[in-house]
């Protein structure tokens, strides 16, 4: 994600794409106090940045495949630990989907998780995440690249091919950084309220003294949770 623009008049020699790419998917209910943790995806195994440390002891939700995309196992594995874990804090979710073809829960019984697919193209419409959580997101991550290599030209350090590069470590250390700081701001639920994913998902039905609509036996209005389209660093 190295910018592709500078202020320069001059020509500029290019840099090699970066092949080391993970794919992010983020969660979090309508009013943003439950951001839950970022799964990462990547195309490695054990990384070499991640030393002898596990994902997990590095304090990260990590799958990989070959092409570090979301697939059906990768979302059910993600679905099954989910579901086990509302079921243990007694809650029960509504979770909203976009239509991507990963998204299937196939046969799973889910006892505490109720998906719930939006329309077919109606994803930029709809889905609260794309409504600027993930331009936020990726708005944030851009800063700090920024701030990166102004602090190894502040230390007069060489800079040689991409001054932007760092290991996939560092930035995965620096989305969760951003993805706590998002949840501190009211971007989650400024989105929610703009594409009025919220107000649709529990239209028909009264609400009850206390502005809440229970689902099944305890699930209220603001526990609705959103799952995000995937996004590709």
């Amino acid at each position: 994600m190295a910018p592709a623009r500078s202020i320069g008049s001059k020509n500029m020699r290019g840099v090699k794409k970066q092949k080391t790419r993970i794919t992010l998917a983020l969660t979090a209910n309508a009013d943003g106090s439950d951001a839950l943790p970022i799964l990462y995806i990547g195309k490695a195994k054990k990384p070499r940045c991640f030393g002898k440390k596990t994902p997990e002891q590095h304090g990260f939700q990590y799958r990989s495949n070959k092409k570090a995309w979301m697939t059906g196992d990768v979302f059910r594995d993600w679905l099954i630990n989910l579901d086990r874990d509302m079921r243990a804090s007694g809650r029960h979710i509504l979770l909203l989907l976009d239509n991507a073809s990963s998204h299937s829960s196939g046969n799973l019984v889910l006892t505490n998780v109720r998906l719930e697919p939006l329309p077919p193209n109606t994803t930029a419409f709809l889905q609260p995440m794309d409504a600027g959580v993930i331009a936020d997101f990726k708005r944030s991550y851009r800063k700090k690249q920024l701030r990166w290599v102004y602090q190894k030209i502040k230390r007069r350090e060489p800079i040689t091919g991409d001054a932007y590069k760092v290991s996939q470590l560092v930035a995965m250390q620096w989305c969760d950084e951003i993805w706590a700081e998002i949840a501190k701001k009211n971007t989650i639920r400024n989105c929610f309220r703009h594409t009025g994913t919220l107000f649709a998902a529990v239209a028909g039905h009264e609400w009850n003294a206390d502005n809440q609509r229970t689902y099944g036996e305890d699930m209220r209005a603001d526990e609705i949770i959103l799952r995000a389209s995937e996004l590709h660093l």
